[in-house]
């Protein structure tokens, strides 16, 4: 079941690409899975929408010790659900283990969940940072306008300028909050046409759209994942709604005691990535 779509980027070994993750239905108990590189051509030509069913041939992806992280062979793609029900959806999500991002980001090594929901304790803000005068942007833009051989039908990529964030405080006891950065392709998408539809308040539409999102009385929870050059790097990968906060599951300390950090963890550091910005999620 697709969950998540991250917001297209160029990579220096893959191109235009997207990240997808989604949850395993196959497997008796759900399982998160990260697909990657899925093109953007692929992407572009629509027909995947989240929270879409799809059986696909994966294998495990071997530059990523992620165990979540599998290389599909997208010409295998069958669709078995064109769209799940606010209740199918639901208890596909309430079946996961829930995790604090304190939790998360205290953790070594790679045994570390890469891929969870973590429901907050609050939501204390939604802000942003333009970026506009970034040279790695202007170098994206660059190559995106250059086009794709494999995909010349397919519009350019255009990359927001603005890098928005959730700040919240997950249920850690003595969690001292987290900022993280939103790459959920739908937030791309707002940016793209409400510049255009509302020129004057377009960030604060967004805000506003965002904020709602994460209503309590809309049981939200975050989709987060990490990055494989900065494990403890976590990002939002998007929102998911009708979710039943429960204990968070403990996570593996790799054996060697780690200890709950509340302040001064990674996850409001930029994702880092050899491959771009967000390719290695």
């Amino acid at each position: 079941m697709v969950t998540v779509k991250a917001s297209p980027e160029i990579g220096r070994a893959h191109g235009e690409t997207v990240c997808v993750a989604g949850v395993r239905v196959d497997t008796g108990v759900p399982h998160w899975i990260r697909l990657f590189p899925v093109p953007w051509q692929w992407f572009w030509q629509g027909g995947h929408p989240k929270y879409q069913v799809i059986e696909v041939d994966v294998r495990k992806h071997d530059n990523d010790q992620r165990p979540e992280s599998h290389r599909p062979t997208l010409d295998s793609v069958l669709v078995l659900r064109e769209k799940s029900s606010a209740a199918q959806r639901s208890n596909m999500l309430n079946a996961l283990p829930q995790y604090t991002m304190c939790d998360l980001v205290a953790a070594k090594g790679w045994a570390r969940p890469s891929l969870g929901l973590v429901v907050a304790r609050s939501i204390d803000d939604f802000t942003w940072d333009d970026q506009s005068a970034d040279p790695a942007r202007a170098k994206k833009l660059m190559q995106a306008w250059q086009g794709n051989l494999l995909a010349q039908d397919a519009p350019p990529l255009e990359f927001c300028p603005f890098v928005f964030r959730f700040h919240y405080h997950c249920l850690s006891p003595t969690c001292g909050g987290h900022h993280q950065t939103i790459v959920d392709w739908e937030i791309s998408e707002a940016w793209r046409r409400w510049r255009i539809d509302y020129p004057d308040d377009f960030l604060e539409r967004i805000k506003t759209k965002w904020m709602s999102l994460v209503d309590s009385g809309r049981g939200p929870a975050f989709y987060v994942g990490n990055q494989q050059q900065a494990p403890q790097g976590f990002l939002v990968l998007g929102v998911a709604l009708d979710v039943t906060p429960k204990e968070p599951s403990p996570v593996d300390q790799d054996g060697k005691g780690g200890q709950r950090r509340s302040t001064g963890d990674m996850s409001s550091d930029q994702p880092q990535s050899t491959e771009g910005r967000l390719f290695d999620l």
